[in-house]
């Protein structure tokens, strides 16, 4: 059922509710209200008979003599203290319109009930009450209830047919209604549709009425840019690591037919070797880092995070890369404070170092140091890892975490690697709740910083694909 009809509904069935309900409150409203009046009306006349009595102007029957009936069209009776009609009019009757059991009441004071009688076409509405003080007389006066009964059904005849019309009328004014204010946004979905079947760098003309459809519109831009960025990243994504897994698969097909055109001898054969087995280690290493990109693209929940020291972990990373190190001529220094706790995925804590190690003892030059420092600053746990390489070129840092990023692309793989390294670190100190930042040391030398939150309440167990 469509929306627009749904809302006409609604409001006609809300509408039916209400004017049931106010014409029911009405019609009672309106019956009180004519029923008082004429209350009212009885209370005046029964005051006038009652001077009408004291100054002796009313033919009242003595002894035991019946009152003749008069001519008053008015429903008026005087009874005695025995109930003994005294006067009547001709509308009232020659019988007392006061029952037995009513009679003390009246003695005593007001009195109210309705009587019927034959030739009557609606009961009557009676007041009985006493004549002056200290007399045991009672007056009666009625008056028929013939306009409460005729205005309650005029109430209730107009509302019949009036009821139905506001109903209709309100479900018409609220398809009408719900159509105009419906119509912009089956506007903004037949653009958006046409957006999604055309160009997606299209977008939405905003509306200039500063209201809901202009926020919505914004919302469809901010989303459409941020569908446009994602697909673009995932271009760029898939077409770089086409290229970067290109060059290793290269080299092994060289390598292999090498090897096969050849029949080295063992020295060769273990060279061959060698050589291969560094290749498979790099296609490895770059399959993990695409496998970690790509569980971040998903928002998949990558940590297992628990409290522990952080100096046996960054001891840990750095023993792995003593070997290459000392090969290449370079001193690894480490100066951490053993005390630093801080809730981390062990795993995925050394990733982050030895990443961050890889790349300043890769731009290192022979002799050089490369130092690591721990230490807590207040809540956060801070971790440095500096080379004294060329440092980060001025225009490389807006982009340095960005994926298969480089500091110099004119070096080769084997010397810059496949540009992850600072993206994977980003991706997972940001899941941890943290900040890394890189720049050039004012001495000279690169300088990589990771400040993590020592409390483990803001830290989130999803990554968020890419960096701000």
């Amino acid at each position: 059922m469509a929306l627009r009809l749904r809302l006409a509904l609604v409001v006609a069935a809300l509408t039916a509710v209400l004017v049931a309900g106010g014409s029911v409150a009405f019609a009672l409203s309106m019956s009180a209200g004519t029923r008082a009046t004429l209350e009212h009306s009885l209370q005046r006349r029964a005051r006038r008979v009652d001077a009408q009595l004291g100054a002796r102007l009313l033919p009242v029957a003595g002894g035991d003599n019946r009152p003749a009936p008069s001519v008053d069209q008015s429903t008026v009776q005087i009874l005695g203290p025995l109930g003994r009609l005294l006067y009547t009019t001709a509308a009232a009757g020659p019988t007392p319109l006061l029952s037995g059991a009513m009679l003390p009441q009246a003695q005593r004071g007001p009195v109210w009930g309705q009587q019927r009688r034959p030739g009557w076409d609606n009961p009557h509405l009676v007041l009985a009450e006493p004549v002056g003080r200290g007399s045991a007389d009672v007056v009666v006066v009625g008056a028929s209830l013939d306009q409460v009964f005729d205005t309650t059904h005029r109430v209730d005849l107009v509302l019949e047919l009036a009821g139905p019309l506001v109903v209709a009328a309100s479900a018409i004014g609220a398809w009408l209604l719900a159509g105009s204010a419906l119509r912009p946004v089956e506007r903004l979905r037949a653009q958006v549709q046409e957006i999604s079947a055309g160009d997606p760098r299209t977008r939405i003309p905003r509306p200039g009425t500063h209201d809901e459809l202009a926020a919505l519109a914004d919302t469809f831009n901010d989303l459409l840019d941020r569908l446009r960025g994602l697909v673009d990243r995932q271009r760029l994504f898939v077409a770089a690591a086409s290229h970067e897994l290109r060059t290793p698969l290269a080299a092994l097909a060289a390598e292999l037919e090498m090897a096969g055109r050849t029949t080295p001898d063992a020295g060769n054969l273990a060279e061959v070797t060698r050589r291969l087995a560094g290749r498979v280690a790099e296609l490895g290493r770059l399959s993990n880092s695409l496998l970690v990109l790509a569980h971040a693209d998903e928002g998949a929940a990558l940590l297992h995070i628990e409290p522990q020291p952080l100096q046996p972990l960054v001891a840990t990373s750095l023993a792995g890369y003593r070997a290459v190190a000392e090969h290449r001529g370079l001193t690894l220094v480490l100066d951490a404070n053993p005390f630093v706790v801080a809730p981390v995925d062990a795993i995925r804590f050394r990733q982050v170092v030895e990443n961050l190690v890889d790349n300043a003892v890769r731009y290192s030059p022979r002799g050089a140091l490369v130092e690591v420092g721990l230490r807590r600053t207040g809540s956060t746990a801070v971790i440095d890892v500096r080379d004294h390489g060329p440092g980060f070129p001025a225009e490389f840092a807006p982009h340095a975490f960005e994926r298969f990023s480089r500091a110099d692309p004119s070096r080769s793989r084997d010397e810059g690697g496949a540009g992850l390294g600072l993206a994977i670190v980003w991706t997972i100190v940001s899941a941890h709740g943290g900040t890394v930042t890189v720049a050039t040391a004012p001495g000279g030398g690169a300088i990589a910083t990771v400040s993590l939150p020592l409390d483990p309440g803001p830290v989130g167990a999803e990554i968020d694909p890419s960096p701000r």
